[in-house]
């Protein structure tokens, strides 16, 4: 597989706000990427790849609820945890200026690109949910956790463990 089957090119560049000469489809197309991808799914469920293999070979239109929930919610995660592997290395891929005079170019010091990454947190925290979620919706499980109660009893000694 490649992480095309996951998400496009194009939507991690826009969750990044770069453009295809700043960030090309040949470094998308590393397998690091799709390999980061994978562990963090695996992480979430060992199944989940599997489910998600069943329900993209299905046509949209025969999907049911659960599977196409299933369907965006890993597509959305898979977009952000890309995009937060590729944004370590934004400051160096992004330039900051490029001129045309003596072909030079400017990178920023990583300080812009701050904002961008936390934002990328925010919302891959959130879709991990979401995909957590829609997978138990999926599998018929509910996605409220069940509270189970241990009770614990203290005693007296009937001894004095000094005197005996």
């Amino acid at each position: 597989m490649s992480l095309t089957t996951y998400c496009s090119y194009d939507e991690v560049r826009s969750a990044l706000g770069v453009n295809d000469l700043e960030l090309t489809d040949r470094v998308l197309a590393l397998p690091v990427y799709e390999m980061g991808l994978l562990r963090e799914v695996s992480r979430l469920s060992t199944a989940l790849n599997a489910a998600f293999s069943s329900v993209a070979a299905k046509a949209p239109a025969s999907r049911t609820l659960s599977e196409q929930t299933l369907y965006e919610a890993m597509r959305l995660f898979s977009v952000y945890t890309v995009a937060k592997q590729v944004g370590v290395s934004l400051p160096t891929f992004a330039p900051k200026d490029v001129s045309d005079g003596k072909a030079s170019t400017s990178r920023f010091a990583g300080e812009p690109f701050k904002a961008t990454l936390a934002a990328i947190d925010e919302y891959l925290a959130a879709y991990k949910a979401d995909l957590k979620t829609a997978f138990d919706a999926f599998n018929g499980a509910s996605s409220t956790s069940s509270t189970v109660t241990i009770g614990l009893v203290a005693s007296a000694r009937s001894y004095d463990p000094v005197t005996g």
